[in-house]
């Protein structure tokens, strides 16, 4: 997991969107020890199917995670981004 999530400063709802994403993602995959299993792409859907709160706070947090380029969102799938591109201040 990017720790560093913790450090921007972001929304409750925007963390718990991150580790949803990185969850779905397969982020405890370690390729390093050939682990050949495959996610599936994370969509909007997916994780708004998941999501418990408003839809509406839903989609503040994609706005908020990918306006700090902690996401990207494009055609509906999200993806995290490396911790070197994301903004923090």
């Amino acid at each position: 997991m990017a720790l560093a999530v913790f450090d921007l400063g972001l929304s409750v709802e925007a963390v718990s969107l991150f580790l949803m994403v990185e969850s779905l993602e397969g982020g405890q995959i370690d390729k390093s020890e050939n682990c050949t299993a495959k996610s599936d792409p994370v969509t909007k859907q997916t994780c708004l199917d998941k999501w418990n709160a408003q839809e509406g706070d839903f989609e503040s947090a994609i706005k908020e995670l990918v306006t700090r380029n902690v996401i990207s969102a494009d055609h509906s799938e999200l993806k995290i981004l490396s911790s070197d591109v994301w903004i923090t201040k």
